[in-house]
Order: C-alpha cells, then sequence, then structure tokens
C-alpha cells in the first residue's frame, strides 16, 4: 500500500481559537441549532486488532520520548515527501526525517503554528501562524533553497490574513496542489480564495467567496477537468463554491461539522467532501449527498491513513457499552469486557479528558484498530476486549499524522506513539482462525492508494486494485479454504462460487471429485463451463469437456449445451466435443460442431450410419474441397453409391472433370495448368465404388468421357452442365511428355478399358447369352473414336471371348494385322472379304495376295466344282500379274498343285516370269551404275509428310527416323543410311531368304528323300521332279 503524500493533520487545542477575537468560540458554536437526519440504527463495525502501537522513544534513552518532542508544545502535524513537519507554539517549524530525528528546524512565526501543507507535487511548504500580535498570516517556503542570510527556507510569499481590515482566527485552510488557489476560513464565517501561483512571488489576487453567520469548521477542493469546486463547512451548513465560474454558491444540506471533523478525500480528481457528525459520517460530492457511513460517537477530529479512516473521538458513555454488549450477544468474556470499559468511561467522563483513536474500513466495514493513549492506555482487541493498563487517567490526543506508511500520534504529556499495520500474513491468520474468509477477501483486494470515494466504496471487491503485499495466489487460496469450509457446512451452491474462483490455482481434479454425486451435478455443471471459460479454455482439457457434455446430456439442457458449442471463441477440444454429442445421441449438435470445425468424417459418419441421412450427406460432399471430398468419398462413397447411385454419379463425374480445361498432350507442360486444376482426380479411383452396380458405372464412366475428354460416341446426348475438355492430341514437336500428361492418357486408357469390359460383360439372355447390340454399337463406337486410347490386345481378347465378330475385325485392322484378317474371313469361306481385305490393305502388306493364292488354290484344288472359288483365283492371278505382287516362279510353284490351272495360265505366268527376270537384271545394273534420286514426300510408315530426321533405302521407300526406330530392332539401324533392312520390303525379302536356306539346309538330305519316296509310292516321280527343283546338285 502507498501512502499518500498529501495526509492530512489537525490541531486539537489551537490556540488560535481560544483567543477573544469578537466571534464565539467554537464550544459556544456547537449549542447552535443544527437540523441534523434522522438516526440510523447503529450498524455492527467487528473490530479486529491489525494494527501494533509502539511508543516512540529517543534514540540515546529508550527510557524516555525523543529529547526535541519534550522541548516543544505540538500544535500541528504535516505528512509528506520522505518527512514530518511539526509545528509548535512559539512559532517553531521542526522537520523530521525517517528515523524520527530533527533534521531542520528555523523560527516561521512569532505565535502558534495553526496550519501546516506540505505539497505533493513541489517541495514547498505552506504555513498558517500567528505574528506580529496574533495577526494571523500565511507563508509559503521553497524547501529546496536556503536564504544565504538566515539560513532557512527561501520564504517565496508572506502575507496577512484579514478581512475588511479586521482581524479573525484561520479555522480552515485548503490549497490546490496545483497552487493555482488557496481557501482560507475563517472564525467569522468568510472564506478567502487567493487566485494566482502562490509558489511564485507575483501578485496574488484574494477575493472573499462566501461570508456567512457560523464560524468555517473545513474547506476542500474538487477538481473536474477544468471545472475547481470549493467545498465550504461551517456549523450548521454545508455548501460548494465554483471558482471558476462566479464564485457560484449551492447549498448541499443544511448540516456542518465541528470543528476539524471535516476533509477532502485525497483523490487527485473528482474530490469529495467528508463530514463527522456524532451518529454517522456523510460523503458529499458536487451533487449532494453520497453514502454515509454509521459511527456513532462523539468526534474530535478525523484524518486519512491510506484506506483507512481516522477518528479521534471521546471513549463510549456507559449507555453506548450497553448497545454494544446486546450486539455481541451478551456473552460472558463480552460482560466482563462491557464492564470494564463502562467503568472507564466514567472516569474519563468526570475528569473531562481523554481520546480514543479508531481506524475503519469504510469499505470492508470493520475496525482495524481502537485505542487510546497515555498512563491509563487501553485498545479495543478482537470483537470488542480490551486491554486496561494499572492507571485510570487517559492522556488526550493532540495531533495525528501519517508518513512511510505508519501513523504518528501525539498526545498532550509530550509524547508520539507510532502505529503500524501489521502484515498481510498475520491478518489473514487471524481471519482463517474466525472463518471470516469474505473479510479476509475484502482486505487482500482493497485499494493500494488512500483514495476513498463514493465510487471506490461501492464498487465490489474483485475489481479493486490489488494490495501490493499479495498476490493472485493468496486472492485463490483464500476461495480455496472459503469453499472447502461452505462445502462442510453443506453449502454446495455457495461453495461451488468460490471454488470458480480458484480456477487457475487449484487442480481442478480436487472440485470435481467432490460434486461427482448425480444431485451436485448441477454445481459440477457450473464449474466446468467456468473452466472453459478462463484464459480462453486453455486450462481446459479433453476430459473436462468429456465431463461438461455428459453434464448437460445428463441433465437435458439443450440450452446450455448450445450456448457452449456455439459461442464465437472456442474453448473446448472440438473433436472430443463432437465424440460425446454423438454418444449420447445428439445428433444436431455434434453436426453442427463437425461442420463448424471441419471435421467431414465425423459428419458424413453421423449422417450415414447414425440418421442415415443419405441426401444430406451427398449434399454436404458436393460442397467440400477437392482434397476432402477425395477422402471422404473413398470412406463413404460406396455407401451412398449404393443408396443413390443418381446423385452420386453426378457428384462423381463433376469432381472428376476438372473446372478449367485440361492442358493438351501437345503443350508438354504443366503451367497450362490454372491453380483450382493442380488437385485432379482421376475417374478410376473411384470404380470400386460402383461394385455390384455395373449400370451405373458404365454411366459414370461414358459421362466422364464426355465431360473430361470429349468422347461423346460411347452414349447419348450429353448434358449441357458438363463442360467438354479437349481430348489428347499428336505429341508435341519435340516428342516429349510431361508426367501429368502420360497421367492423364493412362487415365483414358483405364477407362476405356474398363467400359469394354462392362460393355462386353453385359450380355443379353434374349440373345443367347451374347452381347446387347446396344452395347455392340458403344463398343464400335469406341473403338472407331480416334480420341479413345485402350490396350488392343485385352480388348481383343474380350471380343473373342463373346465371340462379338464386328469388334474383332475392327480390332484387327487398326493393330495392322492384316493376314489375321485374312485368316478370320478365311475360316468363314467369306471369299468377297478376302478379296476386299486384299483391295484393301494389299499395297501395305503384298503378302495378302500370295496369302489369298494360296487359299483359293486350296479350294479349287479341294472342290473343282466351286466357280466362285475358280472366278476369286483368275482374278487373284491377273492382280498378282499386273502388279508385279509375286515373282513369277513362286506363283507357278503355288498353282502347279491346282489340275483347274490350264497350259495357257501357265504359259502367260512363264513369260512373265521371263518379263520379271529381265527387268530385275535391269534393276541391278542400274543400281550399280547410274545414281538413285529420292523424290518421295511421305513416311512410307504413317504416311505423314517427311521431316528430318528422315532414312532413305534403295528401294526408294522413306521413313521418319522416329517412325524406323519404332520399327527397327535397334537404335544403330538408323546411324547410317542402309545398314538396315526396309520395313515394307522386309517381310518378302525374308520369305527369299528363308526358301534358299531351307533349299540348303535339304539339299543334301537324302533321307529326307527317301522317307517321301516310301510315303508316295502312287507318284513317286513327283517327289523326285520336286526335289530337283531344290537345286541339289549345286549344292554338292
Amino acid at each position: 500500500m502507498v501512502v499518500s503524500a498529501r495526509s492530512s493533520s489537525f490541531g486539537l487545542a489551537s490556540p488560535s481559537l481560544s483567543g477573544s477575537g469578537g466571534m464565539p468560540s467554537p464550544g459556544r458554536a456547537a449549542s447552535l441549532p443544527n437540523p441534523a437526519p434522522p438516526k440510523p440504527p447503529a450498524p455492527e463495525w467487528r473490530a479486529f486488532s491489525f494494527f501494533d502501537k509502539e511508543l516512540v522513544v529517543d534514540a540515546e534513552d529508550p527510557q524516555k520520548p525523543p529529547a526535541w518532542l519534550q522541548e516543544m508544545d505540538v500544535t500541528v502535524i504535516s505528512g509528506g515527501r520522505g518527512s514530518l513537519f511539526f509545528g509548535d507554539v512559539v512559532g517553531g517549524v521542526y522537520i523530521v526525517n525517517h528515523s524520527l530525528t530533527v533534521i531542520f528546524s528555523f523560527q516561521a512565526f512569532s505565535g502558534p503554528v495553526t496550519h501546516l501543507k506540505v505539497m505533493r507535487n513541489k517541495n514547498i511548504l505552506v504555513a498558517i501562524g500567528d505574528d506580529d500580535g496574533g495577526v494571523p498570516v500565511m507563508k509559503v517556503w521553497n524547501l529546496d533553497k536556503l536564504d544565504t542570510e538566515t539560513k532557512v527556507p527561501s520564504l517565496i510569499r508572506s502575507m496577512k490574513i484579514q478581512h475588511n481590515n479586521k482581524i479573525f482566527p484561520v479555522t480552515a485552510l485548503a490549497v490546490l496542489e496545483s497552487m493555482a488557489q488557496a481557501a482560507i476560513g475563517l472564525e467569522n464565517g468568510v472564506v478567502l480564495v487567493m487566485r494566482g501561483d502562490l509558489s511564485r512571488a507575483k501578485i496574488i489576487n484574494t477575493k472573499a467567496v462566501h461570508e456567512g453567520s457560523e464560524p468555517v469548521t473545513g474547506l476542500g477542493f474538487n477538481e473536474d477537468g477544468k471545472s475547481i469546486n470549493l467545498y465550504v463547512v461551517t456549523l450548521a451548513r454545508t455548501l460548494i463554491i465554483c471558482t471558476t465560474n462566479k464564485d457560484a454558491t449551492t447549498t448541499l444540506e443544511d448540516q456542518g461539522s465541528e470543528m476539524n471533523c471535516s476533509m477532502a478525500t485525497p483523490e487527485d480528481q473528482g474530490q469529495h467532501m467528508v463530514i463527522g457528525k456524532k451518529e454517522a459520517v456523510y460523503f458529499y460530492g458536487p451533487d449532494g449527498r453520497g453514502p454515509c457511513f454509521i459511527i456513532d460517537s462523539e468526534k474530535v477530529s478525523m484524518t486519512w491513513f491510506r484506506n483507512y479512516l481516522a477518528v479521534v473521538s471521546k471513549p463510549p458513555s456507559r449507555p453506548q457499552i450497553r448497545a454494544s454488549l446486546d450486539l455481541m450477544g451478551g456473552s460472558a468474556s463480552a460482560l466482563v469486557a462491557a464492564a470494564a470499559a463502562a467503568a472507564h468511561a466514567d472516569d474519563m467522563d468526570d475528569e473531562r479528558h481523554g481520546t480514543v483513536l479508531t481506524l475503519y474500513d469504510l469499505k470492508s466495514k470493520f475496525v482495524a484498530f481502537q485505542g487510546s493513549f497515555g498512563a491509563g492506555e487501553w485498545d479495543h482487541g478482537e470483537f470488542g476486549s480490551s486491554k486496561l493498563g494499572s492507571e485510570r487517567q487517559a492522556i488526550p490526543i493532540r495531533c495525528v499524522a501519517s508518513e512511510w506508511g505508519q501513523l504518528f500520534v501525539t498526545t498532550a504529556d509530550r509524547k508520539m506513539y507510532r502505529i503500524e499495520e501489521k502484515d498481510l500474513t498475520s491478518k489473514l491468520d487471524l481471519l482463517y482462525r474466525k472463518n471470516m474468509y469474505s473479510l479476509a477477501l475484502s482486505i487482500v483486494s482493497s485499494s493500494s492508494t488512500a483514495v476513498i470515494s463514493e465510487d471506490l466504496l461501492m464498487r465490489p471487491s474483485r475489481q479493486q486494485k490489488p494490495d501490493k503485499d499479495y498476490d493472485a495466489a493468496t486472492v485463490k487460496e483464500i476461495h480455496k479454504r472459503y469453499g472447502d469450509w461452505l462445502y462442510s457446512k453443506s453449502d454446495y451452491d455457495a461453495a461451488m462460487i468460490q471454488y470458480q474462483q480458484t480456477i487457475g490455482y487449484l487442480e481442478p481434479s480436487y472440485v470435481i471429485r467432490k460434486f461427482l454425486d448425480a444431485e451436485r451435478l448441477q454445481n459440477l455443471t457450473s464449474f466446468l463451463q467456468s473452466l472453459h471459460e478462463v484464459e480462453g479454455g486453455r486450462l481446459a482439457n479433453a476430459d473436462h469437456t468429456t465431463l461438461l457434455i455428459n453434464c448437460y446430456t445428463k441433465l437435458k439442457d439443450g440450452r446450455r449445451l448450445d450456448e457452449f458449442i456455439k459461442r464465437e471463441e472456442v474453448v473446448f477440444d472440438a473433436d472430443t466435443a463432437i465424440r460425446v454429442c454423438r454418444t449420447a445421441h445428439y445428433f444436431d449438435h455434434a453436426l453442427w460442431l463437425s461442420e463448424r470445425f471441419n471435421n467431414h468424417e465425423q459428419y458424413l459418419h453421423i449422417q450415414v450410419e447414425d440418421r442415415k441421412n443419405f441426401v444430406e450427406a451427398v449434399a454436404y460432399v458436393s460442397r467440400l474441397p477437392l482434397i476432402d471430398q477425395e477422402r471422404e468419398l473413398k470412406r463413404y462413397g460406396a455407401v451412398l453409391v449404393d443408396q443413390l447411385p443418381s446423385e452420386m454419379t453426378d457428384v462423381l463425374v463433376r469432381i472428376c472433370t476438372p473446372e478449367s480445361a485440361r492442358p493438351s498432350i501437345a503443350t508438354g507442360s504443366e503451367d497450362s495448368l490454372l491453380p483450382a486444376a493442380k488437385h485432379i482426380l482421376y475417374p478410376e479411383e473411384f470404380l470400386h465404388l460402383f461394385v455390384g452396380t455395373s449400370e451405373w458405372c458404365i454411366t459414370f464412366l461414358e459421362r466422364v468421357l464426355e465431360s473430361r475428354w470429349g468422347i461423346s460416341g460411347a452414349k447419348g446426348k450429353k448434358k449441357a452442365s458438363e463442360p467438354v475438355a479437349p481430348g489428347p492430341t499428336a505429341p508435341a514437336a519435340n516428342g516429349s511428355k510431361s508426367d501429368l500428361e502420360s497421367r492423364d492418357e493412362l487415365s483414358l486408357k483405364i477407362v476405356c478399358n474398363t467400359l469394354f469390359e462392362l460393355y462386353l460383360d453385359n450380355v443379353d439372355p434374349a440373345a443367347g447369352g451374347h452381347v446387347s447390340s446396344v452395347n455392340e454399337q458403344k463398343t464400335l463406337s469406341l473403338l472407331k473414336n480416334p480420341k479413345a486410347i485402350y490396350d488392343a490386345d485385352h480388348t481383343l481378347v474380350m471380343c473373342e471371348l463373346r465371340g462379338f465378330q464386328d469388334g474383332i475385325l475392327l480390332l484387327l485392322e487398326k493393330m495392322n494385322r492384316y493376314e489375321d484378317v485374312m485368316r478370320f474371313h478365311m475360316e468363314n469361306n467369306n471369299y468377297a472379304s478376302v478379296i476386299a481385305t486384299c483391295r484393301q490393305h494389299g499395297d501395305k502388306d503384298k503378302g495378302l495376295w500370295s496369302q489369298a493364292l494360296t487359299y483359293f488354290a486350296d479350294k479349287v484344288a479341294s472342290d473343282e466344282s466351286s466357280q466362285e472359288a475358280s472366278q476369286e483365283l483368275a482374278e487373284v492371278l491377273d492382280v498378282i500379274d499386273r502388279k508385279s505382287i509375286m515373282p513369277p516362279l513362286e506363283v507357278i510353284q503355288i498353282v502347279a498343285k491346282n489340275r483347274a490351272v490350264t497350259i495357257g495360265m501357265a504359259r502367260k505366268l512363264s513369260a512373265s516370269y521371263r518379263q520379271e527376270t529381265a527387268k530385275m537384271k535391269a534393276q541391278i545394273e542400274e543400281l550399280k551404275s547410274t545414281a538413285i534420286v529420292f523424290q518421295a514426300s511421305k513416311c512410307s510408315l504413317c504416311t505423314l509428310p517427311l521431316e528430318l530426321p528422315t532414312a532413305h533405302f534403295m528401294c526408294r521407300h522413306s521413313f521418319h527416323a522416329r517412325c524406323l526406330s519404332d520399327h527397327l530392332a535397334g537404335a544403330g539401324a538408323i546411324d547410317a543410311v542402309g545398314q538396315g533392312d526396309c520395313p515394307r520390303c522386309a517381310p518378302e525379302h525374308q520369305m527369299v531368304l528363308d526358301m534358299l536356306q531351307n533349299q540348303a539346309e535339304t539339299a543334301t538330305r537324302f533321307d529326307l528323300l527317301k522317307k517321301k519316296l516310301d510315303g508316295r509310292s502312287d507318284d513317286r516321280y513327283a517327289v523326285i521332279a520336286e526335289y530337283l527343283g531344290k537345286n541339289i546338285f549345286g549344292a554338292v
């Protein structure tokens, strides 16, 4: 606690009031009629011994009071700026330091000093005393400067105090801390106000602002911003004068006070005036009377000490002690104490001297100290007990002042006592023993300043500025002890209020264990709720949250549960709250929390498994960000597809179709992706959701193909809401693909393959277990779509397993397997298709004509009556001859076995053979002697325009280097032109080479000849002729 440097002082036997000045004395003035308010009943002021009293002794002789005190007759004391200032009856001023040693003294007046005031903001002393034959004089000293001649503080100002050239004793003094104004009250009822800077040697304007008929007993300033008011208290009235507004005067109440029983509260702004009457102490503000406190005693003087009101009063009379005895309950100890106090009071009344000092805590309503001083001194201890000295006579109190956090009392026998407050621990121990925890809380939360105002008195203790002698742990400990005591008295509601104040200090489990019974569930709920509110809920853990929500659900208190979970500031663990609400079947609350805290898994878990609300679940999934949709659909997508296939198909199509157009394969870069498409979902990741619902899986994949890759041939008209992204195009110019493009191609391939499987697995029982015509059309449409990417071998196997002939032929043609196409037609004896295949692809693969020749020759040989086969054979021979597709010798060897071949046909073939031989010789000669000019403009493999690098062969075929690298076995074949075989001519050359190699291998195998002769007993000559045609003699 901080001691105010403006602590007031007062004199109890002021010489200036005892002289003759033509005015009635204070004693006579007290008999004037003075209306007073009705006397309220006396309160019960609890009494404690919170202060220690000590007699101040001389440093050299501890048996005696200080020597300097014995040499003076003290009239007034003031404390401030780390010193005590004493004024005596002969006009001397003494300055005493903390060790109670006089450090400086000087003669201020020739007569008694009546008023002293030490300014707080400036080291300036203002004093009033009698000078020059009893004339009141106000002097102002600068304590920081010494006069070089007199060796005393520099005197700034000295002015006589008089009104209308008449001298009257000064009864009151008030000075603003800024020293801009000072007010002096006279015994004749006049109030003089001095305006100007009193701390400087300038002209001061003095004006009488009030003239009354009663002596002025008290003055005090009220500062409210720029407005300054002056409280004026007389014996009969209380006034307020606005010194900054033409000295406007307002009567606050027709009631005043005795001398030295009024003072201003020591705030910096908004001061109140305190007036002590016999029955009570009243507070007044600019607007009138404020609070009052019943203190029934005959008051002699009042002052402030810290946050205590120090009252010097006459001892209580015998009837007052009896009334106190009734209030104390009439115990035996109280009877003894009251009897002793009454006897002592009677003696003091008889001798008409002796006073009592009482310190009141107005906020907490208790007496912190009460006692008298002198040979018959006695103190009121706890609850009214008294300690009487051996002597019956008590010494009157002369002056009271405070400094250094201590209260100093001087008595008429020239002694001084020091009253010091006990430490906080001692006071609390006393209150703990008496179970007075409310008072303990009030004490430790009292203001640290001496400011006592209406606001401070009426404000709850928990909002006060704390005392410096305690910390928050002290308050928490008091609340804990208070709660334990109330709990032991079965006052659980009140105990819980105290326990709530211990949050952050006391372990929550200590309180929770006490209130786990069902009948105390409301109290436990209140505590847990407070635990989640303090410090933003950081003190509560998941177990506390679980317990609190369980309490709400047990109490079926949906309203408080709503308030708890729907507050703006999160003060709990959300996952725990969701889990507990779900367990207690408070699904609406759990859903609200899940949605608020983005706990998508819990939200869908409740909607799908608990509430079976699949519509809301689908709607919720559709609102989630893409990455969350992917995660949650993998958990609950299968159930939702099973329940709402149409809606889920819409959702899946939407998330598998990027919002922006996907980058085309030709870009070769991922930079073309917009930020929204950075996270891409692929339809194959959700195929498992459609297990058991192949129809919806087909719908899903068809719509994804259309919306994502623009492949719409597999289904009907697309929806207008589905965007179409560009499908794959040719590779980039550099022939490279990014990882994203490769992944997109893979996804398209998987989708197409899956669709083929679904189409071909969906058989129609009405069609004999074959694929339905609708699915056949869809399959063919997808196979023919140039944008589609699929595994042709896999699809071919599926078509063969299902006997889908159109699909087989289409795939064989797309795979350039023309021989297999021919074989398929031959197996079905489809002559027209065989010829058509040869005409369509014979230029690409001349071996087809050879295959057709062999096929038709065998057909004619096996069935000579077949006119159709003979016609087709003749057509094949004509084309071969006309286009020189096969060597004549090879043709002759094939048809020689056919008896249907005529001599004319053989001659024609023989002539063609001779022409072909001559032509080949001419070509060989040309290659040896003439340069070849390559003029091809298209690649012989892909038929696209030639682009460098290219490869040219002597057969006049030209190829892209990339096409050739895909066809040839090794990359070394394209390093130099002419080192590899032409892909177009290689099959024909290989066939000739194989024939020559076969002839060479079998030329000397006479064992094989003998075996054939033995097997052909009917026509051995033909065997020998065939063997001779293999050039066996050349081999030998």
